[in-house]
Parts: C-alpha cells; sequence; structure tokens
C-alpha cells in the first residue's frame, strides 16, 4: 500500500529498483491491453501472477536498456506523464510485438481489416466513444484515440441509424460463408499466405454488416471477420505442460514418447553389419571371377546378366538380355546359373539379403560401367589404322653432291 501511494518521481529519485518494479507490476496487471493476449481463465487462475510477473520483467528491461527512466527524471516529466505514456505508449508497443510474435496471422489480418473499414468508401465513421480525465477536480469528456473503439457502419445507411447491438453476433452472422484459405504467397521473400484478397476481405466485411444491420466497433468488426477466415497461428506446448481450468492448477501425469532414434548401440552394429556385408559381396565377386577363369570379358558378361535378371528397374527378360548382347539365350541361362549358386550358399538372414541386395546391386552397377568403358576403348583402338613407315629417302641428291666436290676439286 505504501508503494501503491509513491508517486513515480520519488521512486526513481530515490533509486528504489524493487519499489518501481512493483509499481510497474501494478499498473500492468490494471492495463486493459493483457487481456489480449491472455484468456480470462488465465488472469483469474492462480497463473496470472507469473503472467504479470514475466510482463513486468520484459517491460522494465526494456525500459532500463533504452535508459527512459533516466530520461523522465532529466527532462522534468511529473508522475502524471511518466503514467500516462507507460499506460499510452510503452505497455500497448510491447502487447502489439508479443501479439505479432504469437499471432503473427491474425495480427496482419486485424491490421488489414482496420485499415479497409478505415480507409474505404464503403463505410464511414458513426460515433468517437469519449473518456473523462480528472484534472484538478474539474471533469472534461475528450474523444478517446483508440481506434479499436470506434464505431463504424455502411455508407449506404442513414446518418441517425441506431448504434448497438441486441443478442448473439455469431448467431447472426451464421450464414455469411467461410472462406478458404488463399494459400498465394506474399511478403518480404515469400515467407506468408496471402489467406483472403483484399477485395474479398471487404465484401465479408459488407457481408457481416448486412447480417447484423447495425453499426459496430472496430474490435467486434475484426472478430467477426476473422471468425469466417482459416487462419494458422499454432504454438508448441509441451504435453507435461499444467492445463489451467477454473480456479484449478491441473496437470497431465508424466508422458514419456518412444524415442525411434537408434542408439549408439544401434548405430554401432549397423555399420560392423554393412562392413561384414562388403566383405561377403568382395568375396562373392572373386568366386564370380574364378569362376570365369579370370578371363575379363568372361566376367564383363557375367557381371552385365546378374545385373540385368536381378537390379535392372526394367526386368528384361532373358531373351531381350541375350539379344542385347548378341549372346545365345543358353549362356545366358548358364551365367545366371552360376550367380545363383553362389548367392544361395550364402547363409544370412533376412534383414542380412535386404543390405546385401543394395550393397550389391551397387558394386555391380560399378563394375558393369567399368567394363562397358574398357571394352569401348579396346574396340576403339582396333578400328584405328596403323600409321605408314616413312618413306625413303632419294639417293640421288647425295650423289650429285659427291660429283659436284668431285669436279670442285
Amino acid at each position: 500500500m505504501v508503494i501503491k501511494n509513491r508517486d513515480w518521481i520519488e521512486i526513481l529519485e530515490t533509486n528504489d529498483n524493487e519499489a518501481l518494479w512493483n509499481k510497474l507490476c501494478s499498473l500492468i496487471a490494471k492495463h486493459s491491453s493483457t487481456r489480449l493476449l491472455y484468456s480470462h481463465d488465465e488472469l483469474t487462475g492462480s497463473r496470472r501472477h507469473e503472467i504479470y510477473s514475466d510482463l513486468t520483467q520484459d517491460i522494465f528491461l526494456r525500459l532500463l536498456e533504452k535508459n527512459r527512466w533516466q530520461y523522465y527524471l532529466d527532462n522534468g516529466y511529473t508522475s502524471e506523464r511518466i503514467e500516462q505514456e507507460l499506460n499510452r505508449i510503452e505497455v500497448p508497443n510491447y502487447i502489439s510485438v508479443l501479439q505479432r510474435e504469437r499471432y503473427p496471422e491474425a495480427y496482419r489480418l486485424a491490421r488489414r481489416i482496420s485499415e479497409l473499414i478505415k480507409s474505404h468508401s464503403e463505410f464511414r465513421l458513426y460515433s468517437i466513444p469519449s473518456y473523462t480525465d480528472n484534472v484538478a477536480s474539474n471533469e472534461s469528456a475528450r474523444p478517446s484515440r483508440k481506434m479499436v473503439l470506434q464505431v463504424y457502419g455502411l455508407s449506404r445507411w442513414p446518418a441517425d441509424k441506431r448504434t448497438g447491438y441486441e443478442g448473439d453476433l455469431l448467431e447472426r452472422i451464421k450464414d455469411v460463408p467461410c472462406h478458404r484459405r488463399d494459400v498465394r504467397r506474399m511478403g518480404r521473400g515469400g515467407g506468408s499466405q496471402v489467406i483472403i484478397s483484399n477485395e474479398e476481405l471487404m465484401q465479408l466485411i459488407v457481408d457481416i454488416f448486412i447480417a447484423i444491420d447495425t453499426p459496430l466497433a472496430i474490435r467486434y468488426m475484426r472478430a467477426l471477420a476473422m471468425s469466417k477466415l482459416a487462419i494458422e497461428d499454432s504454438r508448441l506446448v509441451s504435453l507435461d505442460a499444467g492445463l489451467m481450468s477454473a480456479g484449478e492448477d491441473t496437470t497431465l501425469p508424466g508422458l514419456d514418447l518412444p524415442d525411434n532414434r537408434p542408439t549408439p548401440l544401434d548405430t554401432l552394429l549397423a555399420k560392423e553389419t554393412r562392413q561384414n556385408l562388403e566383405q561377403v559381396v568382395e568375396m562373392l565377386l572373386q568366386q564370380m571371377r574364378h569362376a570365369v577363369r579370370n578371363k575379363p570379358q568372361r566376367f564383363h558378361k557375367l557381371v552385365c546378366i546378374a545385373w540385368s535378371c536381378y537390379f535392372d528397374p526394367a526386368s528384361p527378360s532373358q531373351t531381350s538380355i541375350a539379344r542385347e548382347m548378341g549372346i545365345s539365350d543358353s549362356l545366358v541361362s548358364h551365367y545366371r546359373g552360376i550367380f545363383d549358386s553362389f548367392v544361395q550358399n550364402l547363409n544370412l538372414t533376412v534383414d542380412q539379403y535386404i543390405l546385401l541386395n543394395t550393397i550389391l546391386g551397387h558394386r555391380l552397377t560399378v563394375l558393369k560401367a567399368e567394363g562397358a568403358s574398357l571394352a569401348q576403348k579396346a574396340r576403339r583402338t582396333k578400328r584405328q589404322p596403323k600409321a605408314p613407315p616413312p618413306p625413303a629417302e632419294p639417293a640421288q641428291p647425295l650423289i650429285r653432291a659427291a660429283a659436284s666436290l668431285s669436279y670442285g676439286s
């Protein structure tokens, strides 16, 4: 009670940070903008002290970082002026920042609805609410600066149309259709979706005004229009977080969700299994080389037939393979039988066979490409004609040179 009665200037001059924090917390607890972020149950339950404390701490630090407290003293602010600036500027600005972070789509749509109602000729202002200041026992009513409290309606309506509404507004607009979400991208870098175009949004506001048949404050019109739109403002909430109900703190029992990620032991075992199967593949390839007596051309044919029969996505028949390779069907069957006998002799599990299939397929693909490259190079070398030997030099010039030497002597 003592802190509440002390004014801002006295607290700032004495540099009493605890009293300053408590007085700021009392101001935030009474401020109307906090209801824009939190529900009524949250602000009346046991968590309201945490909510007010968190907001107070953030705003206190923001003002401290901007050196705003000292600015008030240096520029001769009065306690009333400090109170007004905190109420009308600092607290609403910070709540707007939190709204933009927590509910980006709802915040952006609320701004668009307000701008359309204020700027479009289809709507007009009907009344501006007033508030009363009690300064030096002199009560004077002045227009409110809060845009959300201004009452607008359709410009086609008469100027003396009765404002105010009776009954449930949601019940009146139940026949107004909901709009599908426009997923086109917009904004800087295309990071947000259109949701609804300005033309459709203006028509939606007009339809709502026609349905309720009365001028309405911008705050309520925004809520009605957004109830007909698909807005996605989701927040991550822990499953172990407490659920706040009416005056009770009910906490869900701890949930231990299964972790499907492999453990370090599983990763190590998988690595060892792969290394072992890679050795099995190399052993299998070595057996295939021995079966064809280490002849490169026959080994290349065996590799191509094994790859075509079991790893080619087109799954060609043996006749097609024989026609493409220019060999007989019986030779394809013979080489396929050699490959099958080696694979069938492997004693592996089903999971190991699945991994072996991947490793062997990749290995045969590489060997097939290498063999084709070597064969093409060999054919190119055979087709190149041998260079003819250089012609012998004629002996006539040498004889003439010798004759000239003899004559000269």
